[in-house]
């Protein structure tokens, strides 16, 4: 066979792979792709299934908040009407006020004295309780109307109360969220009809669902699946689960769509694979063309090269044969360097080994500082709390003068410790954040004693904030400590005084000096000092956990890893720029809120309207804390009765024992939690309301429950329980 023969089935044997490859590659991209669409589109549809019960539950809150007026029980309409009116004023939704047979008030026309008109037949909005309604035609506006119903809790029902809204309202989320490759988003109520659709909305509201959609609603099978639209477009449809109104988000991607991309990929794949044979055949005949003799050369180097031996670069006349014969000789000289190359490779892989492991025993030791920050504030929550509570059981009987002033000092320690606590949980990250509303100038101002403690004498401290900076959403102990830690960093690198700044100043989205990849805004925190500065090396270490400058007993070297903690926790980012004899600025980026910050409440006052006595099962292992906790709980005039774990009071309750509310500690002796019990009591004792209380607990809280955390005050239980037994969250 000729050499031009061999070439060209050579050409065709290493084309054969590479075109398998190709076709692999592109299927591969198109899976990647159709995936990704398919997680874009499952990603609107739970947003928007979100979205729409957030909508739904805002004007719940405002029904029930109406509900319960004054002035509509006290029967002034009129009043009524400008309450109402002023509550749904720019929420895009209206008051009624609703009979079983009537329409007596509605906020979107105004107020009349004796208004009155009759709802229409099959629209009993009152009568069918409370719940979300929807009619076709609203008596007063003529259109589609949404209603959510609101029922006052005096007997007997005399009115209802409606938040009434168009479905407009909803297909304005809907054209926000509409998803990409022609895709058709639609909402759906729990009787499975249309509230809001991303294509022809007008003429699809209020038609109920129809085909394979129904179905799986009805089975409560959510996911993909093929489908067809109500425009008759064969489709793969995304069903959202239906979330806590038994609401639907729908999307809908045309299967056209899929199969062109699948079509575009397979297309592409066959002409790159098609190219390839062309280039490679016409190399191959311009190969066969220019060899001969030059590969008896080659094959003499190759000689050579087996019997371990350098070839000599043969000089053939030939490019390509004169460098395989190059790439032959430099094969032979990388063989002996082989050995050497191993070696050193070897030698990477093992410092690289030894490196992880170091990290790795630094990972386990902060786990541990956790693991024992956490069981340490449990048991000194504990302590705690018996503390407080015995605080409260004795100042009410302890006259004025120096006994009273000193256990009021004791109380104010206490809160202290609890602080304390919670700074030592941080260390470790063993508890969550509790982010609020901080006003800069306020915190600066309440912590201002304790920073300048912290600078010492010889360093003067200075504070800037720009007018107009933005409330920060942190939490306010955390951000304390991590403001500690940059100063106590600063002032031990000016040894000989200096001057630390303060400034802080808002950040608007966009602006590159933010670091953080996020369109929202920021509030930018600089602390600034004119000390000596750190080296690159000392900057590029800075956040390490554990790395510090200062000599052995002096720093722990987790002060600015806290700083860093704390700032990325809270969703914005910390960044260090120093120059040697520069001084060193620590900027925190920290996320701001439009939200005002709230009012300290005096721990004095209860503001729980009293129900009247109440029987308390209380569940407590600590018989410390039970100790006073009891007692100050019979000293408000409820009865109590203690059990020590959470087993001992689920078998109280199963003998007939009658309580109105359940208080329980949270991590207790046995296999039960006070978690486990809430839930127990909500499937064998419903109605029986449950508080929980925690010193420490890694378990994360059921939204729908009140969790108290140790130390609380007694006021502050005592308000706990008669919330959970008004049914107030």
């Amino acid at each position: 066979m000729k050499i031009r023969s061999r070439l060209l089935w050579l050409v065709f044997v290493a084309w054969l792979p590479s075109a398998l490859a190709i076709g692999v590659v592109a299927r591969s991209a198109y899976v990647e792709q159709r995936d990704a669409v398919l997680a874009e589109v499952r990603k609107v549809a739970d947003n928007l299934s979100g979205i729409i019960e957030r909508e739904i539950d805002k004007r719940f809150v405002m029904a029930r908040t109406l509900s319960s007026s004054s002035s509509l029980q006290s029967g002034n309409l009129q009043r009524f009407y400008v309450e109402a009116a002023r509550a749904t004023q720019g929420t895009e939704s209206w008051a009624l006020l609703l009979t079983r047979t009537h329409q007596l008030l509605n906020t979107a026309r105004p107020y009349e004295p004796g208004f009155s008109i009759r709802m229409a037949e099959g629209e009993p909005w009152l009568p069918a309780g409370e719940g979300i309604y929807f009619s076709m035609k609203g008596p007063v506006i003529k259109r589609p109307v949404l209603g959510v119903v609101a029922i006052p809790r005096s007997q007997p029902v005399q009115y209802g109360v409606a938040v009434a809204f168009e479905p407009k309202v909803f297909q304005a989320i809907v054209n926000e969220k509409t998803a990409a490759h022609y895709a058709v988003v639609a909402v759906m109520d729990k009787d499975l009809r249309v509230m809001a659709r991303s294509k022809n909305p007008d003429q699809w509201i209020g038609r109920h669902a129809t085909g394979p959609l129904k179905d799986r609603a009805m089975a409560g099978k959510a996911g993909f699946e093929p489908s067809v639209t109500l425009d008759n477009v064969p489709s793969l449809t995304y069903l959202s689960a239906p979330n806590r109104y038994g609401w639907y988000a729908v999307v809908a991607l045309p299967l056209a769509y899929l199969e062109q991309q699948a079509r575009k990929a397979a297309i592409d794949a066959v002409g790159l694979a098609g190219i390839l044979l062309v280039l490679s055949l016409m190399f191959a005949l311009y190969v066969a063309r220019s060899i001969g003799r030059p590969i008896l050369a080659l094959k003499a180097a190759a000689d050579d090269l087996v019997q371990e031996r350098v070839p000599t670069p043969p000089r053939t006349g030939l490019f390509e044969a004169d460098e395989v014969g190059k790439a032959l000789h430099d094969a032979g000289v990388r063989a002996r360097q082989s050995a050497d190359i191993l070696e050193a490779r070897v030698n990477e892989a093992v410092a690289r080994t030894a490196e992880v492991q170091v990290r790795l025993a630094e990972a386990q030791k902060r786990e541990a500082v956790g693991r024992l920050a956490g069981g340490v504030a449990h048991d000194f929550n504990n302590l705690l709390q018996t503390i407080s509570a015995a605080h409260h059981l004795l100042l009410p009987t302890t006259p004025e003068g120096p006994p009273r002033r000193m256990l009021e000092a004791a109380s104010r320690a206490t809160g202290k410790a609890a602080s304390l606590v919670k700074q030592m949980l941080a260390f470790g990250r063993a508890q969550t954040l509790a982010p609020v509303p901080v006003d800069l100038n306020d915190f600066l101002l309440k912590v201002s004693e304790l920073t300048s403690k912290a600078a010492g004498a010889n360093v003067a401290l200075h504070a800037d904030v720009e007018p107009g900076t933005p409330a920060v959403f942190v939490d306010p102990t955390q951000f304390e400590l991590a403001l500690l830690n940059v100063i106590f960093n600063a002032r031990d690198a000016m040894r000989d005084g200096g001057r630390i700044d303060i400034r802080a100043a808002a950040v608007g989205a966009g602006d590159p000096a933010q670091h953080v990849n996020t369109a929202s805004a920021f509030v930018r925190l600089e602390v600034t000092d004119d000390g000596p500065g750190m080296s690159p090396e000392t900057l590029q270490k800075a956040f390490d956990p554990y790395f510090t400058t200062k000599p052995v007993g002096a720093g722990s070297g987790l002060g600015l890893a806290q700083v860093q903690s704390f700032a990325r926790q809270s969703g914005g980012e910390a960044s260090i720029t120093s120059e040697l004899g520069r001084g060193t600025t620590v900027c925190l980026l920290l996320p701001a809120t439009t939200q005002a910050p709230a009012a300290a409440p005096a721990a004095s006052v209860r503001s729980a309207v009293m129900h009247g006595p109440l029987r308390v099962l209380m569940v407590e292992d600590d018989p410390l804390v039970a100790s006073v906790v009891v007692p100050a709980i019979r000293g408000a005039g409820y009865s109590v009765q203690h059990c020590a774990t959470a087993d001992e009071a689920k078998s109280v309750l199963q003998h007939g024992g009658k309580f109105d509310v359940v208080f329980s500690d949270v991590v207790m002796p046995g296999n039960t939690t006070g978690f486990d019990l809430a839930r127990w009591c909500h499937a064998h004792q419903p109605g029986l309301p449950v508080v929980l209380a925690s010193g420490y607990t890694a378990q994360a809280p059921q939204p729908d429950l009140k969790v108290l955390r140790k130390p609380y005050h007694v006021d502050e239980l005592l308000e706990a329980l008669v919330s959970a037994v008004n049914g107030v969250n």
